[in-house]
């Protein structure tokens, strides 16, 4: 069962009509409060109770919660409610952003400045939310905490259905609005545009909005979304057995122990390998692979092969730096082929190869290895993400109903992932039952590609995303903006427009052009305000050198003379990728051109086909 949040169910006055539909001019000058900002913990709000309003300096900082109550469901009955923060300065112009959250929520930023961190200072309203439930009874909102370390953890809450409905999309709809009619009483003036801005769960959030409540914003940003969520869940338990039989001892709960199966060096010579494959196809040998669409397995295959111990010509000594073993080889072409249940049936997605693959000492990120092996080694521990935040969301969030865990021990969250089951634990991100009538796939995922009723608003969308950042699959965003373009009667870029980024770990970082957050939010208030939409987004590197050696065989040379260290390159609107113009310094975005990339979409290889990451037929 599908739910919308109607129009009529969260506009509570006139003043919180669409902005898009009747804008006026922002107020240039700024606009001052009418109300002093402890006054705000005495207005009248649905369903709301304002904890605090107290005065800072510039602004106003306002916590509350909506929703405050006992969950009958949860047997251990705990308090759930929307916990919420918005600020609001001293001079506005304008503008209200919301912040999308991550991980799992259930921890409220208490004095958001602004998704890229200089909103706040330029005078706009800003809001978050913690998703309906919190983690920690030390810092949490109204004293309360939801977890339960013998029952899900961290994501204990999703045994409650109106806290996974929170979760999903109504905590951001409900904290905007009632952040809205705060505005509007505060200023005695309503938000003349809205934008939501955030990064993985975040750009989930974000991009849920366009689709559940196209009429809240007027811009929306979505980084590395993961908007498919319950699917990439199953491919973190694809992942992780994949790399299980690579394992040579067990984690102290008697789980295959993962962060020996791929050290930081036999990662580099796997984006040696990719590298080599790929990284001329551009045109340019730099350390970045902008021609994803082409580096497809026919091309990796034999690289890969190349630098398989004992068979191909870079040595023989697994672990040394040189070379893979056959074992790891097989495992990152099951991992990158994607999950497929016993029948071949696609679970999620297939990845682009990426050169990312490795984050070296000199350019840290959230990247592959930090989801698939290890983050910070622990002995006899796995803290691959897969394995801890990843651990907790598949059994409790992404099944239905849910599978109730401990977090540790030798039936906890660990064991669920590794005896994943692809034929029969698979399907139950579209199960619906009577206690939980909206399957994960409804209350999570953002998969619809009939964006009519965002587009009709005139709303603008721009999403980013790594081509390959170890948790969400660029292939899957690609495809899946296609495939909305078709619905879209080929016209999605008068509305909507993706940028792939090389390199970047997820939600930056790793040896990547990965600062682009200012130069983004300034893109979407130009197409919004202004109807320029973007062609291309400047993106800027902070290695000051190259992180990818230029000795040691693995490498090629080129490749520290060309990366982009200590400068910019263009990310360009999808499907077009950034070449070389030929001359000048190639660490200066003005020396490379946008371009088709010369390719089908898809390339004609069924690594990157455009069907629907296994959707189809599964619906109810």
């Amino acid at each position: 069962m599908k739910r919308l949040i109607l129009p009529s169910t969260i506009v509570t006055t006139g003043l919180l009509l669409s902005s898009a539909a009747s804008a006026s001019a922002l107020p240039a000058a700024g606009v001052a409060p009418r109300l002093a900002c402890a006054s705000i913990a005495g207005l009248a709000l649905p369903d709301t109770q304002i904890l605090s309003a107290t005065p800072k300096t510039g602004y106003c900082n306002v916590i509350g919660i909506i929703n405050k109550r006992t969950s009958a469901q949860d047997p251990d009955h705990f308090t759930y409610g929307i916990g919420f923060s918005l600020n609001l300065p001293n001079t506005w112009h304008g503008r209200f952003e919301m912040m999308g959250g991550g991980g799992s929520d259930g921890s409220l930023n208490t004095d958001p400045k602004g998704a890229a961190g200089v909103e706040l200072n330029q005078g706009w309203a800003i809001a978050a939310d913690d998703g309906g439930h919190e983690d920690n009874a030390a810092n949490a909102v109204g004293g309360y905490q939801d977890d339960d370390a013998n029952a899900g953890g961290g994501q204990h809450f999703a045994v409650d259905e109106q806290a996974r409905v929170d979760y999903g999309y109504n905590g951001i709809a409900k904290t905007a609005t009632i952040s809205k009619k705060i505005i509007a009483e505060y200023y005695g003036l309503e938000a003349v545009y809205s934008y939501i801005m955030g990064c993985s769960n975040g750009g989930r959030d974000a991009m849920v909005a366009s689709q559940k409540s196209p009429w809240l914003f007027d811009g929306v940003v979505a980084q590395n979304p993961g908007f498919n969520l319950p699917q990439a869940a199953i491919a973190e338990a694809w992942n992780e057995q994949a790399l299980a039989p690579l394992a040579t001892s067990q984690d102290v709960n008697g789980q295959p122990f993962i962060p020996d199966t791929f050290p930081s060096q036999d990662l580099a010579v796997a984006s040696a390998a990719i590298l080599s494959a790929c990284d001329a196809l551009d045109g340019l040998v730099d350390g970045l692979i902008d021609n994803y669409h082409a580096c497809t397995k026919q091309k990796v295959f034999p690289a890969l092969a190349a630098f398989t111990c004992g068979t191909g010509t870079h040595g023989s000594t697994p672990h040394g730096g040189t070379c893979l073993t056959s074992g790891q080889v097989d495992a990152l072409k099951k991992i990158y082929a994607g999950p497929t249940n016993s029948k071949g049936k696609r679970l999620y997605s297939d990845w682009f190869w990426d050169a990312g693959i490795w984050a070296p000492p000199s350019a840290p990120g959230l990247g592959w290895a930090a989801w698939n092996v290890v983050t910070a080694p622990v002995p006899g521990v796995n803290t691959a993400a897969n394995l801890t935040l990843g651990a907790g969301a598949l059994p409790m969030i992404f099944t239905t109903p849910p599978v109730v865990t401990p977090v540790n021990g030798p039936n906890g969250q660990g064991a669920f992932v590794f005896h994943y089951n692809f034929d029969t634990d698979a399907p139950k991100i579209f199960t619906e039952t009577k206690a939980y009538p909206e399957s994960s796939m409804d209350f999570m995922a953002a998969v619809s590609t009939d964006l009519h009723p965002f587009k009709s608003r005139g709303s603008k969308l721009i999403i980013s995303s790594s081509v390959n950042d170890g948790i969400f699959s660029g292939a899957s965003i690609a495809r899946w903006y296609r495939n909305m373009d078709r619905r879209m009667e080929g016209r999605a870029e008068e509305f909507a427009r993706l940028f792939m980024v090389p390199n970047m770990a997820h939600c930056g970082g790793g040896p990547a052009t990965s600062d682009f957050a200012v130069n983004e939010l300034n893109a979407i208030t130009a197409w919004v305000e202004t109807g320029t939409a973007p062609n291309r987004i400047v993106a800027a590197n902070h290695n000051t050198a190259s992180p990818f050696p230029a000795t040691g065989g693995l490498f090629d040379p080129r490749i520290a003379t060309n990366f982009p260290a200590g400068g910019t390159r263009p990310l360009c609107v999808y499907p077009k990728i950034a070449k070389y113009k030929g001359s000048g310094m190639t660490n200066d975005a003005s020396n490379f051109a946008c371009v088709d990339n010369g390719l089908p979409h898809g390339d004609g290889d069924h690594d990157h086909d455009d069907d629907d990451d296994g959707l189809d037929g599964h619906r109810h």
